[in-house]
């Protein structure tokens, strides 16, 4: 027999608000309900916990999220379109006119492939010498890269939104020694600014000790004098030459650029090109399409001209017209929409979509004879639709990246297929929406949520068609998967869009107050990033506080998801422990407090580089406990929470089963979890007696963790002797 103490009971004693007993003064309906919303809580925790058995998915939705909203925003942002596609803007704090921002993380990268323009010495004496530089040049000229490196000396640089209105600017909204940038001011937005306004502007900057660069078009006029005797002309470009060989080198290697040196009908091709466009960033462009060649491992020069080629809309069309068959434009599709998917995804979805297309044929005429030979359809699919098979970009929650990914091969098809196939074929358009449907209810995460994303760019087109027929069905649906789909579909809609944003957050926001459809407030709730998007993450967990009382199941279990993507966003800055810890002291916010933070203990994990190349996996919430020591106490009283929790403490038990199985391999990761059961353990007798016999029963088992057992025993123990 075991000498470990029986496990601690929960206590049957009701609190003052009634939990924990059951009992209470109200009438049968009253504890009906209560007991009815017990149940569905308990529920709630069975099926977060048993998310340990795929954690880091909630990871590997948003990567897939991101990846698309790539593949369709990266060419249509103007500034740094060859410099740097990931460009998502977020607001700077949680006001409600905070001005919204990127930061730009490639300056390494940057510095290796910028060749400077004539007169570059001075541009960076004036940006030494003013607050506030305006660098003008004409357009594809690079003034947006040159602009970043003139700031490569700050530790932050940040990209603001083109909307940012100067004349508001606010030290609130700015870091303490960062540089800026503002592309492409336009026209209006210069004439409009004041002496007053630089002055303000000035003083700000003074005040964060910040610069600020602004890039305009050659000709731009300003409202006053003050302004304009800010403005320096970029200098003639550098060597067009060197700059393609750069962007290819930091595209493809040393070895890929040699094979493009080497190769005389590439070069010819690149002189051609290079004497037709002076413009720096065509040799950007070039450089991005011969890596694209040297990828798909094709003839350089042939496959480069192709490219080029189809970039006209005249020779486009003439291209998606041409597709030989109903099959073969369906593959399109599909490679429009789950582009980042493996092969078999999207072949497997065109041919449904196919199914929804081709007219209903006897069995007789449409079956194939049953001896006719299998025919081959990948190679000569891929050739027709200039797409090709290539390893992929976006982690995986089972480690690296899949083995190889369909995308066309020119970036730009993507999109441009998309728009083509809703704006032209109009007998398809219905059927084509059944089909999105489909996929947006996938069995795959990252397939829903590409699915989504091309929604959301299609309802920036049509927006009350998409929205009459497709989101508010989705929003109001009873599959979450679907109304997942439309609150990502909007996200999508609002980046392709800026001006629908207000009309999408009013519209949301209508629908979170809508107590007579539970779905439309869950759907509400999912649709966090717009508000994040728009006022920052304190403004988007505000917005969850009255959705978070709701007793309604997929109300919680949204706001439960919420929370988790919020946590994985935005890591060790986002104080979520406090908002949950304030919720816990509400009866009719606090189960949902604890749900949220049994979902986000199950499923989010960080991986880290160790110094010998290999990977420790850190459940995220207990690596944010530890690098972030001011969140520590807040995790820990979660956890104290939780596994006192009548009804989710079996749950909550599980879950840091896994914790403890995660940080197994690792002594630093077991350190750190032993160190935050002791705080938690601090909070009274009970919570210890509970951490202990836990710990005790990870010693045992198939999926036992005697090292942890044993390293969280000794810190207990030492603590307790301490005290």
């Amino acid at each position: 027999m075991s000498d470990s103490p029986a496990e601690p009971q929960q206590p049957a004693k009701s609190t003052p608000d009634g939990e924990g007993g059951g009992g209470g003064t109200g009438g049968e309906k009253d504890r009906e309900r209560a007991e009815g919303a017990k149940a569905k809580h308990q529920e709630l925790g069975r099926r977060f916990s048993a998310r340990t058995g795929q954690a880091g998915s909630v990871g590997e939705r948003l990567g897939a999220e991101a990846d698309a909203l790539s593949s369709f925003t990266g060419n249509d942002i103007k500034a740094g379109a060859m410099a740097g596609r990931d460009i998502h803007f977020h607001a700077a704090s949680a006001g409600k006119d905070s001005v919204r921002l990127c930061e730009l993380t490639d300056l390494d990268a940057l510095g290796r492939v910028f060749v400077p323009p004539q007169g570059f010495t001075a541009l960076v004496e004036a940006v030494a010498s003013h607050r506030v530089t305006v660098l003008c040049a004409d357009d594809g000229a690079g003034r947006y890269m040159t602009a970043r490196r003139l700031l490569s000396g700050f530790p932050r640089v940040f990209l603001l939104a083109p909307e940012t209105r100067l004349g508001m600017l606010t030290a609130a909204d700015l870091t303490a020694g960062a540089g800026y940038v503002l592309t492409d001011l336009a026209g209006p937005a210069a004439r409009a600014l004041t002496s007053f306004e630089l002055e303000s502007l000035v003083g700000v900057l003074e005040e964060c000790d910040a610069r600020l660069v602004i890039t305009v078009t050659r000709g731009r006029r300003f409202g006053c004098s003050e302004f304009s005797a800010l403005v320096h002309e970029q200098g003639p470009a550098g060597d067009r030459r060197e700059m393609l060989i750069r962007h290819l080198e930091q595209r493809s290697g040393f070895e890929g650029a040699d094979r493009v040196l080497d190769d005389a009908e590439a070069m010819a091709l690149i002189a051609e090109q290079l004497e037709k466009d002076v413009r720096p960033v065509h040799a950007a462009t070039l450089a991005d399409l011969f890596a694209e060649a040297l990828e798909g491992d094709e003839p350089l020069a042939a496959a480069v001209r192709a490219r080029i080629e189809l970039q006209d809309q005249a020779a486009f069309e003439r291209w998606a017209d041409a597709l030989p068959d109903l099959s073969t434009q369906c593959m399109a599709m599909a490679i429009a929409v789950l582009g980042g998917e493996p092969y078999e995804t999207a072949s497997a979805s065109a041919d449904l979509l196919q199914s929804y297309l081709e007219p209903e044929n006897a069995l007789e005429s449409a079956e194939q004879a049953r001896h006719a030979p299998l025919v081959r359809k990948r190679a000569a699919r891929l050739e027709a639709l200039r797409a090709h098979v290539v390893p992929s970009t976006v982690q995986t929650r089972h480690g690296g990246t899949a083995a190889g990914v369909v995308r066309f091969k020119d970036p730009n098809l993507q999109r441009r297929y998309l728009f083509y196939f809703w704006n032209e074929y109009d007998d398809a358009r219905p059927k084509l929406l059944s089909w999105l449907r489909e996929y947006a209810r996938h069995e795959l995460d990252t397939v829903r949520v590409r699915t989504a994303v091309a929604v959301g760019f299609l309802t920036a087109r049509s927006f009350d068609h998409v929205r009459r027929h497709v989101i508010v069905q989705w929003a109001r649906d009873e599959d979450p998967r679907l109304r997942d789909a439309a609150a990502v579909a909007l996200r999508g809609a609002a980046e392709q869009d800026p001006e629908l944003r207000k009309t999408i957050r009013g519209m949301v926001r209508e629908w979170a107050v809508d107590e007579v459809s539970p779905a439309l407030q869950a759907t509400a709730a999912r649709a966090w990033r717009l508000e994040h998007d728009a006022s920052g993450s304190a403004a988007a967990l505000e917005a969850l506080e009255d959705l978070s009382a709701s007793d309604e199941e997929e109300v919680t279990a949204a706001v439960c998801e919420t929370v988790t993507e919020m946590w994985e966003v935005e890591g060790e800055r986002l104080d979520a422990a406090a908002l949950l810890l304030g919720w816990l002291g509400k009866k009719d916010q606090r189960n949902t407090a604890r749900l949220a933070f049994l979902y986000a203990a199950a499923d989010l994990v960080r991986e880290l580089p160790k110094l010998d190349g290999e990977i420790t996996t850190w459940p995220l919430l207990l690596h944010i406990a530890t690098v972030a020591p001011i969140r520590q106490r807040g995790i820990a009283a979660l956890w104290a929470d939780s596994l006192n929790a009548a009804g989710l403490h079996r749950s909550a038990k599980e879950v840091l089963a896994e914790w403890a199985h995660t940080a197994e391999p690792e002594p630093v990761v077991r350190r750190a979890l032993a160190r935050l059961l002791a705080v938690a353990a601090a909070r009274d007798g009970r919570t210890w007696d509970v951490i202990a016999y836990e710990a005790r029963s990870w010693a045992e088992g198939a999926r036992g963790a005697p090292k942890c057992s044993a390293e969280v025993l000794r810190i207990l123990t030492a603590e307790r002797q301490f005290r």
